[in-house]
């Protein structure tokens, strides 16, 4: 069964600024973009360029030097002087990110950089978590529940984050023509109204005057959860259809989105992780691996404050010992 409203009460200017309004109070104007200098990982770039005009925002770029021991490439009788190594990599990775700079200037996008030394993904968290970012925007391949087991990927350590868009490398197009703005905003719903996904999704609707399509799991399927999820809608003057899920909940979604070309998918999730996600999975975690297109992952909120808060313990702690 499908459900559609019709909108009438505000004009599509109200409507974008009041989605402006919600967007910029979840911080969905600040954006972090890790780059690692492959030109894979710039494939977000696009993506990321349409959040940034739909909700003036600013877009930070951000490259994360490995941590060397200071002994490392030294020869028998050859002086090494520790901070060499770090201060050529640093200045290599400030040149490429002010030249990714340089290119999206042109189009409009507001974009600074910053650089960082140690482990990756800590570097990763504990940024977005402290500076307050909306958005980790990475472009990466989702690994296989088997392929975890033998070694995790940015996306795993990533994973219990800041909300993450993520932009399959393999089938987003380098060369080709900019990706399409969405019209459509796919939501898979497995917790009726309150789904952590559903304001992100009405906030990127409005910004980006698209319609949502919800995707009602069985589970939480009912005539008072249409109900409320159709009233959400409404108060914010989104343009909604409900379809009941299927029993491959994840492939009806991942079908929809090959059917609305540009269209962007906004799942909730427990995020689980470590040995639970690798052997159980989620919806969000197969729909990010089959996605042909961009995937928003909403972590549940308990989960985010909680790594925010161990963020925040651990850059105190790092600057106590410095």
């Amino acid at each position: 069964m499908t459900q559609q409203i019709d909108l009438n009460s505000r004009t599509q200017g109200e409507i974008r600024r009041l989605a402006v309004g919600r967007g910029n109070s979840l911080n969905l104007d600040r954006v972090l973009v890790p780059l690692n200098g492959y030109r894979r990982s710039e494939q977000v770039l696009p993506f990321v360029s349409m959040l940034a005009d739909w909700f003036a925002g600013e877009i930070t770029l951000f490259h994360s030097l490995p941590p060397t021991h200071p002994a490392r490439g030294a020869r028998p009788g050859q002086v090494q002087y520790p901070d060499a190594p770090h201060d050529r990599g640093t200045t290599l990775a400030a040149a490429y990110l002010e030249e990714v700079v340089s290119r999206l200037g042109p189009h409009g996008v507001k974009s600074r950089w910053g650089i960082a030394t140690g482990n990756a993904p800590e570097m990763i968290t504990s940024r977005s978590a402290t500076s307050s970012f909306g958005m980790v925007a990475i472009a990466t391949t989702a690994r296989s529940r088997a392929h975890r087991f033998v070694a995790h990927g940015l996306l795993d350590d990533l994973w219990r984050t800041t909300p993450l868009l993520i932009v399959n490398p393999r089938h987003a197009t380098l060369n080709g023509a900019p990706p399409l703005a969405p019209k459509t905003i796919i939501v898979p719903c497995t917790r009726g109204s309150s789904d952590y996904a559903l304001p992100i999704a009405s906030a990127l609707a409005g910004a980006s005057r698209s319609k949502v399509k919800i995707v009602l799991a069985r589970s939480a399927s009912s005539g008072t959860v249409e109900d409320e999820l159709i009233n959400m809608f409404i108060s914010d003057d989104i343009d909604v259809q409900i379809q009941q899920g299927s029993n491959n909940l994840v492939k009806q979604v991942v079908e929809l989105q090959s059917e609305h070309p540009g269209s962007w998918i906004v799942s909730g999730s427990r995020m689980r992780s470590g040995l639970r996600r690798t052997l159980f999975g989620s919806v969000s975690d197969s729909i990010a691996r089959q996605a042909i297109g961009p995937i928003v992952v909403v972590p549940d909120p308990k989960l985010t404050r909680q790594r925010k808060r161990a963020a925040h313990k651990a850059t105190r702690e790092m600057a106590t010992s410095l």
